[in-house]
């Protein structure tokens, strides 16, 4: 070992072991370029507007919600709202949909959209929290530096995820930042409500909380979540204090 392969070693520690499925991990990748261009929808284009308008005061809906949808993944791809009425335009071409609509109409009615998350199947499902928040206005520096931090304007976001796909199960957004553990909370009854399998709950020490351990335990919920280094094994929930033994027993790691 060469004197600059060692100061790596120090500097970085061990050196990365690429233990990835390959053509597992190759698929997903794939997977987050797809763009569903399915256009049988534009078969139904006038029937869709019909029962759209059905009953409706205003003005009559001139594009169906199918067109929307498509637009918003195409936008959930950062592609921006102008670029989408040039796609869209070349849609009149080579799908021969009626007409197409411009950015602003395309904004408005993308913003509009009513969605839901598909829940994955089975009655065994695991799922891992966990939070994360972003500034509602990008002018928030100045603002900040001027008049302090009372104008801080973040957005928070919690997210279920199912630990096998990856995919999103559940989520929540506060304009006014909350508790984590509140939100994985009121996430997790929902899906409980639904009738929805949940096996195996994890996350961070944020989530750390007695009142979440104890859900947990009630409702027969297998808990992976990381207790403080100096949590007590004498506390008032049981299984909290089972994995605190069991971790200071063996060890984080193991």
């Amino acid at each position: 070992m060469t004197d600059m392969d060692k100061k790596e070693h120090e500097r970085w520690g061990k050196i990365f072991i690429d233990d990835r499925d390959w053509p597992v991990y190759n698929e997903q990748l794939v997977k987050r370029g797809e763009y569903f261009l399915d256009v049988e929808w534009v078969r139904n284009w006038g029937k869709e507007l019909q029962e759209m308008n059905c009953d409706k005061v205003g003005h009559p809906y001139q594009f169906p919600d199918s067109l929307i949808r498509l637009q918003s993944i195409w936008h959930d791809k950062n592609v921006p709202y102008r670029m989408l009425e040039g796609i869209t335009r070349q849609l009149c071409i080579k799908a021969q949909i009626p007409e197409y609509n411009d950015y602003t109409t395309i904004n408005r009615r993308i913003n509009q959209l009513d969605f839901h998350l598909d829940i994955p199947d089975g009655d065994n499902l695991a799922i891992f929290s966990d939070g994360s928040g972003f500034q509602a206005i990008n002018g928030g520096e100045y603002l900040r530096e001027k008049y302090g931090k009372k104008n801080r304007q973040w957005i928070q976001v919690v997210i279920l995820g199912d630990s096998k796909t990856k995919e999103p199960v559940s989520f929540e957004v506060n304009l006014i930042p909350s508790s984590e553990p509140e939100s994985a909370k009121r996430q997790l009854k929902r899906l409980l409500d639904n009738k929805v399998g949940v096996s195996k709950f994890g996350g961070d020490g944020a989530f750390d909380e007695i009142d979440l351990w104890q859900e947990l335990q009630s409702n027969k919920i297998h808990p992976s979540i990381k207790p403080d280094e100096n949590a007590r094994d004498d506390g008032i929930c049981r299984l909290r204090n089972q994995h605190v033994i069991e971790r200071n027993r063996d060890g984080y790691k193991q």
